[in-house]
């Protein structure tokens, strides 16, 4: 017989032989890396890394601006500095990405806005030099054809 002692640190741990875990959660992950790269605008695409998770989905695009428009943000970033301090290239190159990924939508082949994974959705999350970061809330079931989009250009995400 178990002490009073005994039995609450049992309770507590969920040691007990009959009971059974709650199923983890699953997680299905894909990379879509192409040979050809997407023209974005002021920005080149060669891959995204999807995370299908049981309720976001989280994508990683990976990106580089375009020289010209680097160039471009670098000298709005010196004027900006006003010598006050050193300009960045990394952090020129992630302006120049944010200002598409902010635009940026996950849509349908035919270019309709997935409601359900937008709605909500903090979108993009994080804009770097080479890769930027987004989520979008988990659906039941995914198009065939997914696209991240800007009213303009498309990525296909699927």
């Amino acid at each position: 017989m178990r002490s009073t002692a005994g039995q609450a640190i049992q309770r507590f741990f969920a040691m007990d032989a009959g009971r059974t875990e709650p199923p983890r959660p699953v997680f299905r992950t894909t990379t879509a890396r192409r040979s050809e790269t997407a023209d974005l605008g002021e920005s080149i695409a060669t891959g995204v890394h999807a995370i299908y998770g049981p309720v976001r989905l989280y994508l990683c695009v990976s990106m580089e601006p375009k020289p010209e428009a680097l160039a471009a943000q670098r000298e709005a970033d010196r004027r900006q500095a006003a010598g006050l301090f050193e300009v960045d290239a990394l952090w020129s190159a992630a302006a120049v990405n944010a200002r598409w990924a902010r635009r940026a939508v996950l849509c349908g082949r035919d270019g309709a806005v997935l409601e359900s994974a937008v709605r909500g959705a903090q979108g993009m999350t994080e804009a770097g030099a080479k890769e930027v970061f987004f989520e979008f809330n988990a659906m039941e079931s995914y198009p065939k054809e997914m696209y991240l989009s800007d009213g303009r250009t498309r990525l296909r995400v699927r």
